[in-house]
């Protein structure tokens, strides 16, 4: 080990714990991809992350823990336990197929949801804890507590109250819960699925609204949203065809939640996609696929581009982000030009710079 940064050391991965806190970012090796930002909280899943997936060798870990990173390691600790409660909800057995909910998996669900709660107010890191959640062999149960944590963020951005809240995390806890009740075969296919599979898929939100009305006792907030998550803003949807404001406001949450937590996750026929691709993604889809207003505090929320952050531009100039828009992928920024002056660019509202967009974060 080594010394060198105020009240941290360096330490090899093979020497870390659950419960130590992150002193310096931690980037994928030969690459600026930013892997852990300092502040993070370490767990066992992301040391094995760390380890054999990314080959990291040393990180820097801070030596001085205070109250508010004793917080957030319970906060972190709070979101595994919730990770193996959800699992023994959708059942240990995935070749099974469920049958019904108990009422011991019901109170489950209402403990996670508290706990989800209660965690996301001592937490500023959520893509980054989401992304700690995926991996190849992703489970149900696990994009169903990423898309959680998610709507819940998005639903205080839209200022929901208690109650709402409540109803939106155990409506998104539960949203594909009906998959359970499908052939594992089916869920797990690799390749583009048959006609036929596809129509077994599209009865996952049909059963899991069935499930909770006869098993669960949830009231009709959290299933008509289990019911409508999968509906589309302009009506092209499934199972019911429902357009704009029919669709229950916590189903449109969960709808953006769910498809971005899609694009962004592993998938054995393709990598995921970039925070910026995925939101550029959400961005062209509002108005049919998603609620724009929505949409909009979605990116609020998970502004890829973070004030005072580094960034490339595609004409080759490094910057620095100024402001954010309401289009938070077209923020201000001042670039740095090759005679050494600067020049403040307005990417979203100057019209001149229509063709001007940002390649990526860097790390300087």
């Amino acid at each position: 080990m080594q010394t060198g940064v105020r009240n941290a050391i360096r330490t090899p991965v093979e020497e870390l714990s659950s419960g130590m806190v992150i002193a310096r970012n931690v980037y994928e090796p030969d690459s600026e991809k930013i892997l852990l930002y300092a502040g993070n909280v370490l767990d066992s899943v992301t040391i094995f992350n760390l380890k054999e997936r990314y080959n990291v060798e040393n990180v820097w870990i801070k030596t001085d823990i205070s109250a508010t990173l004793k917080q957030q390691i319970k906060a972190e600790i709070d979101v595994h336990e919730s990770l193996n409660t959800l699992k023994d909800v959708f059942g240990k057995d995935e070749e099974t197929p469920i049958e019904e909910l108990s009422d011991e998996a019901s109170k489950q669900v209402d403990e996670v949801a508290s706990d989800l709660i209660s965690s996301m107010e001592m937490d500023d890191n959520l893509l980054l804890k989401m992304h700690q959640l995926q991996s190849y062999d992703d489970s149900t149960y696990k994009h169903c507590l990423r898309v959680a944590m998610m709507a819940v963020t998005i639903g205080k951005q839209m200022g929901l109250s208690k109650q709402e809240l409540r109803d939106l995390a155990e409506a998104s806890l539960l949203h594909d819960i009906g998959k359970r009740m499908i052939a594992i075969d089916i869920i797990r296919k690799p390749g583009k699925l048959t006609d036929d599979e596809f129509r077994e898929i599209k009865k996952h939100p049909t059963l899991g609204y069935r499930l909770l009305r006869e098993h669960g006792g949830y009231n009709n907030n959290v299933m008509n949203a289990v019911l409508m998550h999968q509906e589309k803003y302009d009506g092209t949807g499934y199972p019911l065809g429902l357009r704009g404001d029919k669709i229950s406001r916590l189903a449109r949450i969960i709808t953006v939640a769910d498809v971005y937590d899609a694009l962004t996750s592993n998938r054995p026929y393709r990598q995921p996609w970039s925070v910026a691709e995925a939101e550029e993604f959400m961005m062209g889809g509002s108005y049919t696929h998603f609620d724009y207003e929505i949409v909009l505090a979605f990116l609020a929320a998970f502004a890829p581009y973070p004030k005072g952050g580094r960034v490339l531009l595609n004409d080759g100039r490094k910057a620095t982000v100024i402001n954010n828009n309401a289009n938070v992928l077209r923020p201000l920024v001042r670039a740095e030009n090759r005679d050494g002056t600067t020049e403040d660019i307005d990417l979203y509202n100057d019209f001149k710079y229509l063709s001007l967009a940002i390649v990526k974060n860097i790390k300087e």
